[in-house]
C-alpha cells in the first residue's frame, strides 16, 4: 500500500471514531440479583419455617430467597416465590396467624439475601460476585447502583414496609448481634411514620441522589433510630423514608415503580449517622455483611394475609449513564394454585429500562473495544508516517 493510501486509511479511521457512537463509553454494566431459572419456593405457615432456595447468578455468585416468617407460630396456608424470566413473584395466603410475639406488628419478611447471614436463623451465605465479596469493609463498598423495579398488591392485610434490610457488622461472621452492630433499612414504601412512637429517635433527614422512574433526583429521607432493637442488650436499627407521596401525616414512598440508590452513597450515610448519634469513633471497624430485598407483612385484625408482590428485576450497575439505555418492557400471566384460594392467576407488566452483561466476557468486550480501535489507528498513523517520511528522504 502507497504512503498516501496509508495516510487516508489512518485519516477515514480517525473520522470513524469521531463520528462513531461512543457506546462503549457510555455502556453500563449491570449484573442481576435475580436468577433466570424457573423455580417454585412453596412454604406451609407453620411454625420457624425458614424454607430457602439459592438462586444461581452470574460469575458463579448466589443469591436466597426464602419466606422468612419468623414472627410465624400458627396458620393456615402458604407463602409460594415464583422465579421466572429474572423475576421473583411472591403470592402470601394464610388464614389464621398466631404471632410469636403479639405486640410486634410483623409475621414475616419474603425476601431476597445476599452475603454472609452468619446469625439465626439462617447462619449461612452465599456466593458473591467478585466486586462485592462480603463481608466488605464499609469504606471499600464501591459505588454501584442498585435498581430495582417492583409492584406490591394487597387483598387483606398489611404491608409495613418495602425495603433494604442491610446489616453493618463489627465482626465478620459473628453467630450473634449486639450493640455495636447496625441494622440499615431503607422503606421504598412505608406504610406509618415513625415519628412520636416509643423508643424511636426522629433524627434530621439526610439527602441522596435517587433514581425514581428514570429520572435522577436528589431526594430527601427522613431519619427514624431506635438505639437498641430488642432490649438493653440489642443492635443499632436506622430506617430511612424518602419524602415522597405525602398523605396522612406520613411519607410512604412508591408502592410500585423503578427505585435505585448507590451503594456506597447509602452506607456511608449510614456510618455518618452512626458516628452522629454515638460518637465518631464507632464509625470505624464497621462490615457491609448482608443485603436483603423485601417486603414486611402482616396480618389483619382476623389474622389475614392476602397479598403478593413482584420484584420484576433487581440489577447491580456499575455507573448512572446506562441508566438512560435500561429498557425493557415484559408481560408475564402466572397461575398458582395454594391450598388456601383454588387458582389464582395475576397478570404482571411492567416496563423497565435495562441493558444487562450477565457474563464477564461480554463486560470484557465492551471495556476493551475503544482501545484496540485506538491503538489499531495509531499503528496505522504511524505506519503512514514513517512510509511518507522514508518517500520524503529518498526524494531529498
Amino acid at each position: 500500500m502507497s504512503p498516501r493510501a496509508l495516510s487516508l486509511l489512518a485519516v477515514l479511521i480517525l473520522l470513524a471514531l469521531a463520528v462513531a457512537p461512543q457506546a462503549s463509553a457510555q455502556c453500563m454494566i449491570c449484573y442481576p440479583m435475580i436468577s433466570n431459572a424457573s423455580y417454585t419456593l412453596f412454604s406451609y405457615a407453620v411454625l420457624n419455617n425458614y424454607n430457602a432456595y439459592f438462586m444461581k447468578l452470574p460469575q458463579g455468585a448466589t443469591a436466597m430467597i426464602s419466606p422468612m416468617l419468623w414472627n410465624l407460630v400458627g396458620g393456615n396456608g402458604n407463602v409460594t416465590m415464583v422465579l421466572s424470566d429474572g423475576h421473583l413473584a411472591v403470592y402470601v395466603n394464610i388464614t389464621g396467624v398466631v404471632r410469636a410475639i403479639s405486640f410486634i406488628p410483623v409475621v414475616g419478611f419474603p425476601d431476597i439475601m445476599y452475603g454472609d447471614y452468619s446469625w439465626g436463623p439462617f447462619y449461612t451465605m452465599t456466593s458473591t460476585y467478585s466486586f462485592l465479596r462480603l463481608p466488605m469493609p464499609t469504606d471499600q463498598v464501591p459505588s454501584l447502583w442498585s435498581i430495582v423495579n417492583y409492584s406490591l398488591s394487597l387483598r387483606e392485610g398489611s404491608y409495613n414496609d418495602f425495603s433494604y434490610d442491610i446489616w453493618l457488622v463489627r465482626h465478620p461472621g459473628a453467630t450473634s448481634l449486639g450493640p455495636s452492630d447496625v441494622e440499615l433499612m431503607l422503606w421504598m414504601y412505608a406504610n406509618q411514620s415513625l415519628a412520636g412512637l416509643p423508643y424511636w429517635v426522629t433524627w434530621h433527614s439526610v439527602t441522596m441522589p435517587t433514581i425514581i422512574d428514570g429520572q435522577l433526583k436528589n431526594l430527601s429521607y427522613q431519619v427514624f433510630i431506635l438505639p437498641r432493637n430488642g432490649g438493653p442488650s440489642g443492635w443499632m436499627l436506622i430506617i430511612l423514608i424518602p419524602e415522597l407521596n405525602y398523605s396522612e401525616g406520613a411519607y410512604h414512598g412508591l408502592t410500585r415503580g423503578v427505585f435505585g440508590v448507590n451503594l456506597r452513597d447509602l452506607i456511608s450515610t449510614a456510618v455518618n449517622i452512626v458516628g452522629e448519634f454515638n460518637g465518631t469513633q464507632w464509625e470505624s471497624g464497621l462490615y457491609l455483611s448482608v443485603i436483603q430485598l423485601g417486603a414486611e407483612v402482616d396480618a389483619s385484625g382476623n389474622g389475614t394475609m392476602l397479598m403478593n408482590f413482584t420484584v420484576y428485576s433487581w440489577d447491580l450497575c456499575g455507573n448512572l449513564s446506562a441508566t438512560q439505555t435500561y429498557t425493557v418492557t415484559q408481560t408475564v400471566t402466572r397461575t398458582v394454585t395454594s391450598t388456601l384460594t383454588s387458582v389464582s392467576t395475576t397478570t404482571l407488566t411492567s416496563t423497565v429500562n435495562r441493558t444487562l452483561y450477565s457474563t464477564v466476557t461480554e463486560v470484557v468486550k465492551e471495556v476493551l473495544l475503544t482501545p484496540i480501535i485506538v491503538a489499531a489507528a495509531v499503528a496505522v498513523i504511524a505506519v503512514a508516517a514513517a512510509a511518507a517520511l522514508t518517500v520524503r528522504t529518498r526524494r531529498g
